[in-house]
């Protein structure tokens, strides 16, 4: 009967996999030509200024925790309109300064506010997790959707140390910073959707498969 349903679980997720896959590559696929073409056009909104084009990105990525826009979005875009070199520190900043805000939530606003964030089961487990599992889920969260966030506000519950919290940040997101600093820049020059695809949604999709595990 276990394995029964193990199958069962198991063909679920590759169900899962297949529609989230299939709803994002086809439109991608559609729209393949005009990547480089979205890309322009906000250069040429913003006038091509770098300083406040870095300024919106920092501000996407550290207001992560209250603004529903997935980090890989703004990683992909911002290694694409930024550059290789001026992407990687600007990324940087944003996700950590992210990162410390939803840790500060956590350890010092605790419970009343981090609930106006995450729903009650979200907080409980993400609670659990931080405490069993310390240093390791913040490194697996680090790229993956909502879970991202929701671990660096547990590790504040959890009552991690700010020493190991920013350690552990700094050198992620810097790892995480030249990753999508390279696949922004590769699907802008190379006008391909399906390298940004994988920044956008690939690796988001599997470290959250892989945490989820864990919440």
């Amino acid at each position: 009967m276990r394995k029964v349903m193990n199958i069962f679980t198991l063909l679920k997720l590759l169900v899962l996999i297949i529609i989230v896959l299939t709803s994002i590559i086809l439109p991608l696929s559609l729209l393949e030509s005009s990547i480089a073409d979205l890309t322009n056009e906000f250069i040429e909104w913003s006038g091509n200024n770098q300083f406040l084009n870095s300024i919106l990105v920092i501000f996407a990525l550290a207001a992560d925790v209250f603004l529903p826009i997935p980090n890989g979005v703004t990683n992909t875009f911002a290694g694409a309109i930024l550059g290789f070199y001026l992407s990687i520190p600007v990324i940087w900043i944003g996700l950590t300064l992210g990162s410390i805000i939803g840790f500060a939530i956590g350890k010092y606003a605790a419970k009343p506010l981090a609930k106006k964030i995450l729903s009650q089961g979200d907080l409980e487990r993400s609670e659990e997790a931080a405490k069993k599992f310390g240093v390791s889920i913040l490194l697996i969260a680090r790229p993956a959707p909502a879970l991202a966030e929701i671990s660096t506000v547990a590790a504040g519950l959890a009552g991690m140390r700010w020493s190991i919290f920013l350690t552990v940040m700094i050198v992620s997101n810097l790892l995480i910073s030249v990753v999508y600093a390279f696949i922004g820049t590769a699907a802008l020059n190379s006008q391909s959707a399906s390298i940004a695809f994988i920044g956008i949604a690939v690796i988001p999709f599997l470290f959250w498969l892989l945490a989820k595990r864990y919440f």
